[in-house]
Order: C-alpha cells, then structure tokens, then sequence
C-alpha cells in the first residue's frame, strides 16, 4: 500500500517538483513490478530512482539549506563552518559529510554504509562498466534485496529529514506531498545490506 510523507524539508522547489515527477515514474515501474510476469526486469531503475532521490535530498540539504543557512539559525550552527567554503559535486561526498556530521544520528546502523552500497548500484546505470566492477552481471546488482534496501534507506532519510529538519511552518506546503509506492517498512527497522 503507498504512503505518503510531507516533504516539509525541502528548500528548492523545484527539487521537490523533480523528486514528485520521479515518484510518479516510480509508480508506473511499482505497478509493472508487481503486474508483469517478468517484472522483476524493472528492479534496475527502481533501484535507480530511488538512490537518484535520496542524492536529490542530500543534496538540496547540504548545498541549499546548510550552505545557505544563517549563522544565528542554531540548527546547522555546528557544521555550517565545515561545509560553507567547500563544494561537493559527487553523491560519495553528500554521504561522507553525512557520515562525518551525523547528519542523522544513526552513527552506529549501517544506514551511511548503505547508502555507499547503493550509490556504487547506482553508478552502474553504466551498462559497460568500464571499471570492470564485479559482479559483472547486472542481475546480480540490481535484485530483489538491492530494491528492499532503496526502499528502506529512502524511507529512513526521509524519516529523519521530516522530524529532524522540517522548515518553519511558512515554508510548508509548497511541495506537494511524495507518495511512495511501496508497502512502508517499519520504520524502527534497522537497515541491513
């Protein structure tokens, strides 16, 4: 059953109006997923949107909302300093800051090695793999364990973000709400690789 989340965290609006237009696509892949006989064949850019979204979240988080924070904003006071003169072009670098500020208080899960996991997927939309990274088949990244964990470290991030860092109350609203289009997950779930 889908569910809905109010992605009171979000600082650009077009961020949020991209990251709603790739759940509608994820829920026409949900829907083949389920329907098809061979739907099983989608799992690649499910896991692709999916770990494209959570890049789009950290990234409007650290780049737009840390970045530009206010000094006297108490919330980011702590690490505005460390990330305001640097520039982070690469998803590695969002999960490693992260990582290293805490960001969500999940130091000891294996959510930030999770998201590693799933961001070294995620560069394999390359069909050649030009590292020669191994496994080499792709079935064998992209499979029904590697959907489950996008989902759940979709969820968690999202989680987190809307109690840990929503935006003052003017700010809410004007992203419409995203609908995830999977069954959730207990939220109190650890996440595993």
């Amino acid at each position: 059953m889908p569910f809905s989340i109010t992605p009171s965290f979000i600082d650009i609006f077009k961020i949020g109006d991209n990251i709603n237009f790739n759940l509608e696509v994820l829920k026409v892949l949900y829907e083949g997923y389920r329907k098809l006989p061979d739907g099983q064949k989608l799992t690649k850019p499910i896991v692709i949107i999916n770990i494209s979204i959570v890049e789009a979240i950290l990234y409007d988080f650290i780049e737009n909302r840390i970045k530009r924070a206010n000094r006297t904003e108490i919330l980011f006071s702590e690490i505005l300093a460390a990330f305001q003169n640097k520039r982070f072009d690469k998803f590695e670098h969002y999960i490693t800051q992260a990582q290293k500020y805490n960001l969500f208080d999940l130091k000891d899960t294996n959510l930030y090695e999770a998201m590693h996991i799933l961001r070294k997927k995620r560069n394999r939309v390359h069909i050649q793999n030009s590292k020669w990274e191994d496994p080499r088949d792709e079935r064998d990244i992209f499979d029904e364990r590697s959907k489950i964990l996008s989902e759940r470290v979709l969820e968690k991030i999202l989680d987190v973000m809307v109690s840990k860092y929503p935006r003052r109350a003017e700010y809410h609203g004007y992203v419409k709400d995203f609908e995830l289009p999977w069954e959730k997950h207990l939220v109190n779930q650890t996440i595993t690789k």
